[in-house]
């Protein structure tokens, strides 16, 4: 139970005073805001949300049922917290068993920590100079496996075009904070080059039973 509950309710006797208050997503939106607040680079935020990425995820009991839904026709996105003053969004993402991104970027710094099981995250290099409308070359980098207590990132702009998969035999559940209101990325096909603008849904209950689109 958390600093706040326990200033509600002083009173319940079952509370243990020796026990260290959870970590949670209110908590975790916080640190980002005074984090953003003080205008750092994006590599400070970089290093500053991911501990605070890695605390979040090491306890998962702040995670609500209704952001674990799942869906065997593709991974399913949740929209936790959207930033009034559209700074950031903090969404959860749930990966059945195969379920995998295609090659996209984000335009933006990103982070991705694991609250269950493991996803794989592919990073890639882009080879041309992008003076080409549309097309990118692309070589892919090495693979590798994220699990809980790792934190993966996206940093503009030669870190951030990678997929992201769940190769386990399990369901995964992994947090991501994005450094803009993402309603837009480029997906990009690598045998053809082709670079193509796709819109981003979600599945979440402020935002209707709709599908994300990546």
């Amino acid at each position: 139970m958390d600093g706040g509950a326990a200033a509600i309710f002083p009173t319940i006797s079952f509370m243990s005073t020796a026990s260290t208050p959870r970590f949670g997503l209110q908590d975790y939106i916080r640190s980002i805001e005074s984090i953003l607040a003080r205008r750092p680079s994006d590599r400070v935020i970089i290093r500053e949300v991911s501990q605070a990425t890695k605390r979040l995820c090491a306890d998962d009991r702040w995670l609500e049922e209704q952001f674990r839904v799942g869906s065997p026709d593709g991974y399913n996105r949740h929209l936790l917290h959207r930033d009034p003053q559209n700074r950031f969004i903090v969404l959860s993402l749930v990966w059945m068993p195969g379920q995998m991104t295609p090659i996209h970027d984000h335009s933006c710094w990103g982070l991705m920590g694991i609250v269950e099981g493991s996803l794989e995250e592919v990073g890639y290099e882009r080879l041309d100079d992008g003076t080409r409308p549309g097309y990118a070359e692309l070589e892919e980098g090495r693979g590798s496996d994220v699990g809980r207590g790792s934190v993966a990132y996206l940093l503009p702009p030669h870190e951030e075009i990678h997929r992201i998969g769940n190769t386990g035999d399990g369901q995964s559940i992994s947090l991501h904070v994005y450094g803009r209101d993402l309603d837009e990325v480029n997906v990009f096909d690598q045998t053809s080059g082709k670079v193509s603008p796709m819109r981003i849904k979600y599945y979440s209950p402020e935002c209707g039973d709709q599908p994300f689109v990546i």
